[in-house]
């Protein structure tokens, strides 16, 4: 079967389109630490509101983030579990409310698929472009 150099080009573009696609769409998927930088975010804002109003003056995310969550994101959310679960006795004061945040990022992180996963969807496409 004899194909058209139009046809041959029409193939080619759209081959080069797919990868351009799965490329763009590897690259933008949502990655772990974004989204643990987001729970972190979330929690310093909960906690600075708590703190503002039980200790009645002006108390910014930034600097609840900058004092309390300076360690590794492990380590961050090892401490916000902490919170929420067995708090301390300041602590106790913004407990439930982190609770909430760890438990609503807790959910969307474990449905994020892992690195190892993409690497295997994308293992298959190309098993699919390149039969053996």
């Amino acid at each position: 079967m004899r194909i058209s150099g139009w046809f041959r080009i029409g193939v080619v573009l759209s081959v080069l389109y797919g990868a351009l696609v799965i490329f763009v769409a590897f690259d933008g998927r949502p990655r772990l630490e974004y989204k643990e930088s987001t729970w972190f975010s979330e929690a310093a804002d909960a906690i600075a509101e708590v703190l503002a109003k039980t200790e009645a003056q002006e108390v910014r995310s930034a600097q609840v983030k900058k004092v309390l969550l300076k360690g590794t994101n492990a380590e961050n959310v090892a401490w916000l579990e902490k919170v929420a679960t067995s708090p301390s006795e300041n602590q106790k004061k913004f407990s439930a409310q982190v609770a909430k945040v760890n438990e609503r990022h807790r959910v969307f992180i474990s449905a994020l698929p892992s690195e190892h996963e993409y690497i295997g969807y994308l293992l298959s496409l190309r098993s699919l472009a390149a039969p053996r």
